[in-house]
């Protein structure tokens, strides 16, 4: 049993990437690499990994060439860019995942230092008082139609 669970804590995952940088060719200064999101980069790594010649992945606006690691856009295809697969640890991805899920946390602080406008502390108070009344009104009526 134990070294199943080692072995889940052990696991990689690929993660594709595209070169962002605005000259996707050059080759110098620093390269700048954006992640596929997660769907895009499932449906890249299938092909990948697929036993047939063609490495060919399709996404919405792009075709992945796997053979010569390019991403072909489908409205330009003079417009390409390189890719790149990286693995990261199951719980590198997790973590990432979980963090994506998170909620936003809580103001402190309101913006108004009032708790709530006086007009509208009137209105609600107004509002619940005429519900009372239409209630009574509609036992009333029933009761006098029997």
């Amino acid at each position: 049993m134990e070294s199943h669970a080692i072995k889940g804590v052990d696991q990689s995952r690929a993660q594709w990437y595209w070169k962002s940088n605005s000259d996707s060719w050059s080759t110098n200064g620093n390269e700048e690499w954006t992640k596929y999101a997660d769907i895009e980069s499932a449906i890249i790594e299938e092909a990948f990994n697929r036993q047939n010649k063609t490495k060919l992945a399709e996404l919405d606006n792009y075709s992945i060439n796997l053979t010569h690691c390019i991403q072909i856009s489908k409205s330009n295809p003079n417009e390409q860019r390189h890719i790149k697969r990286a693995l990261t640890s199951r719980n590198e991805s997790q973590a990432l995942r979980e963090e994506r899920l998170f909620l936003p946390l809580a103001l402190s602080k309101t913006f108004n230092n009032d708790r709530a406008p006086s007009w509208l502390t009137q209105e609600v108070v107004t509002s619940s008082s005429s519900d009372e009344h239409c209630g009574d009104e509609i036992e009333v009526s029933a009761g006098t139609n029997s």
